[in-house]
């Protein structure tokens, strides 16, 4: 399997006002969200073997924002920002593809806005 990390970049910022319903403190907010996107990894790293395909030695960040709406959860505005990903952008389509629509259950009544980086890099070769 290739190794793909993912780590939160500029963090998750949930707005302050809450209008009632489920209100995760950033720390739960941000834990959520990311095992919320962890179930995405089988898909992302299917995008990473298809891109092998043309480069074996294809490596690279992608660097997506999005926004996971209040009351609903849903991840929408998925994209790639280009000045901070060095991946081809055909890696980054696929990865906004894979997040788009996911839905954080129980929902928040704060808006959240992320920064998501994922690193795509090849296995290592094997020591002789």
């Amino acid at each position: 399997m290739t190794p793909m990390s993912r780590w939160l970049a500029a963090g998750l910022i949930a707005s302050a006002a809450a209008c009632g319903g489920t209100a995760r403190g950033l720390e739960a907010y941000r834990d959520d969200t990311s095992k919320l996107l962890e179930t995405r990894n089988a898909q992302l790293q299917h995008c990473y073997s298809d891109a092998l395909k043309t480069d074996a030695k294809l490596s690279g960040t992608v660097t997506v924002q999005f926004v996971v709406e209040k009351k609903t959860g849903t991840v929408t505005q998925p994209s790639v920002d280009q000045s901070k990903s060095t991946a081809p952008p055909v890696l980054g389509d696929c990865v906004v593809k894979a997040i788009d629509g996911l839905t954080l259950a129980p929902p928040d009544s704060n808006e959240g806005r992320a920064t998501f980086v994922y690193e795509f890099k090849p296995n290592p070769a094997p020591a002789s």
